[in-house]
């Protein structure tokens, strides 16, 4: 861009350089040089050259930002527990069905009072290894209290 602008400027000033100035370019007729029209063409040149670089001074190289592709953040799937923390509780007295689901839901209660982890509820983000410690609590936790109560907990 400034290239340009100084080949323009350079081709102004010839054309100022070239042009006739005086009355003795027009035959030395003697009159006013201003009122024929002589140095519209001059002054001109220089206003233009004046102009172009100015704007060369001010001009500054284009900006270009690039916007960066969105990024859509999805909640993670509810994932079912790996085998290895399912619970598989066995009656050893020959509890019935209704002790059976009474006991559990008492025992799931103060597990998750003394762990803090409830395996129904969504974890919200929490970090793997703080998640992984309090499932780990909870499973002895459920597991103690069920043991208690006469049943084998694998």
């Amino acid at each position: 861009m400034k290239r340009i602008a100084y080949i323009v400027l350079v081709l102004m000033m010839v054309m100022f350089l070239v042009n006739p100035l005086s009355s003795d370019a027009h035959g030395g007729r003697g009159h006013n040089d201003w009122d024929e029209g002589y140095w519209v063409v001059p002054v001109t040149v220089i206003a233009v050259a004046v102009i172009v670089w100015v704007a060369t001074l001010w001009s500054r190289p284009p900006v270009v930002i690039q916007a960066r592709p969105p990024v859509y953040i999805q909640p993670a799937p509810p994932v079912p527990p790996p085998v290895a923390e399912r619970l598989f509780i066995y009656p050893r007295n020959g509890q019935s069905a209704e002790l059976q689901a009474k006991d559990r839901y008492e025992c799931h209660s103060l597990a998750v009072s003394q762990s803090r982890y409830d395996p129904a509820q969504p974890t919200g983000g929490m970090p793997e290894a703080q998640l992984y410690q309090m499932r780990s609590d909870y499973q002895r936790a459920m597991g103690a209290c069920l043991d208690s109560r006469g049943y084998t907990v694998k």
